[in-house]
C-alpha cells in the first residue's frame, strides 16, 4: 500500500510539473490570444481636410450618392455626419464622394477613401483591437 502511495505521488508531480513546462512554454511561444467576436462600428462624422479654402463643398456616402452641400462648422471645420442626406441607404461608411469648388472657380469631383485609427482602447487587450474613429480626409484641389 505504501508503494501504490508513493507512485501516485509521484505521477501526481510529473503530471503538476509538465501542466507548468506547459503553460510556460506555450507563453513564450507566442501562443495566439483568442479574442470575442465583435465587430466596432463608427458613426461619428467625416472631417474633410483642404490645403486651401474652397469656395464650396457637397459630400455623401455610398454608390452613385448624390452630394448635398456641407457647411463649416462653429470651429470652422466642414464635417460630413453619417446619417440623412448625406447617407441615404445602409452602406458600410469606408469611402466618401466629395464635389468641391475651388476659390478659384474649378470644379473638382472625387471618390476618397476613408482611413481609420485607434482609439487607443483595448477592452480585451491589446491583441484583440477595438474602437476605432476616422482620420481626417485630406482633400487634393488640384
Amino acid at each position: 500500500m505504501k508503494r501504490r502511495g508513493i507512485i501516485l505521488l509521484v505521477l501526481a508531480v510529473l503530471a503538476a510539473t509538465l501542466l507548468a513546462l506547459t503553460l510556460l512554454l506555450g507563453r513564450m511561444t507566442g501562443v495566439p490570444t483568442v479574442c470575442p467576436a465583435i465587430g466596432y462600428g463608427y458613426t461619428g462624422k467625416v472631417e474633410l481636410a483642404f490645403s486651401t479654402e474652397p469656395q464650396s463643398v457637397g459630400a455623401c456616402f455610398g454608390d452613385e450618392c448624390t452630394a448635398t452641400p456641407v457647411a463649416k462648422d462653429a470651429d470652422g471645420r466642414w464635417l460630413v455626419p453619417q446619417s440623412s442626406p448625406y447617407l441615404t441607404q445602409p452602406v458600410s461608411v469606408t469611402s466618401v464622394y466629395v464635389e468641391v469648388v475651388t476659390a478659384s472657380g474649378a470644379s473638382i469631383a472625387r471618390v476618397l477613401p476613408i482611413e481609420t485609427e485607434s482609439t487607443g482602447e483595448h477592452p480585451f487587450g491589446p491583441g484583440c483591437g477595438g474602437p476605432f474613429r476616422f482620420k481626417p480626409v485630406l482633400v487634393p484641389l488640384g
